[in-house]
């Protein structure tokens, strides 16, 4: 009867912990632009990430600094001591799970959600609706995939051109149009919660 007593409430306290909130630090994040010349892409394995099953809340965070260029000049340039990122240290992601989801952590499945929330990088706001994929794994652990794209506004294109012209090091003062930058950006955020 001791026995069961434990198990009965190891699993209540185990089920209540996985159905509040999980963490991870070992977030991905792959973003996609391309211009008239080549395609953009970065990569940051520096995001938290916590998802909140009981107020169905999700956040979302790192530092721009973090990003990997695949393009070297890029990389060079936005990594070197020269780009004045003050103001805009970190990206963060706010948002809820619209469409709720009952994980079932006892066996693996894949899992469907909705999130729609808003993506903050300095003082710059935008409402970024998502589709996200929670996978149970078989060793317990839960992946979560999330992919989605969104057009930068055109008078966000002129504040691009301004940060550039004040932030990036000299040798790179051009414009957006020089640069034949996309409006259109591609993300993938790929997260492991063990």
């Amino acid at each position: 009867m001791r026995i069961l007593l434990i198990l009965f409430f190891g699993c209540n306290f185990l089920s209540s912990v996985y159905s509040q909130s999980l963490s991870t630090r070992t977030g991905y994040l792959y973003v996609q632009s391309s211009s008239k010349y080549m395609q953009v892409k970065a990569h940051n394995y520096q995001v938290f990430s916590n998802v909140n099953f009981t107020d169905n809340t999700v956040k979302v965070t790192g530092l721009m600094k973090s990003f990997e260029f695949e393009l070297g000049a890029i990389d060079r340039a936005f990594n070197s001591n020269k780009l004045d990122l003050s103001g805009y240290p970190k990206f963060n992601y706010e948002g809820n799970i619209t469409e709720p989801v009952e994980v079932d952590y006892s066996k693996p499945g894949d899992y469907l959600a909705t999130v729609d929330g808003f993506l903050y990088i300095g003082e710059f706001k935008r409402k970024t609706p998502a589709k996200a994929r929670f996978v149970v794994k078989d060793d317990g652990s839960i992946d979560v995939v999330v992919d989605f794209s969104f057009q930068i506004e055109e008078q966000s294109m002129e504040t691009i051109n301004r940060l550039m012209k004040e932030r990036l090091p000299s040798l790179i003062s051009v414009d957006t149009n020089t640069l034949g930058i996309s409006r259109d950006v591609t993300v993938h955020l790929s997260l492991t919660y063990k």
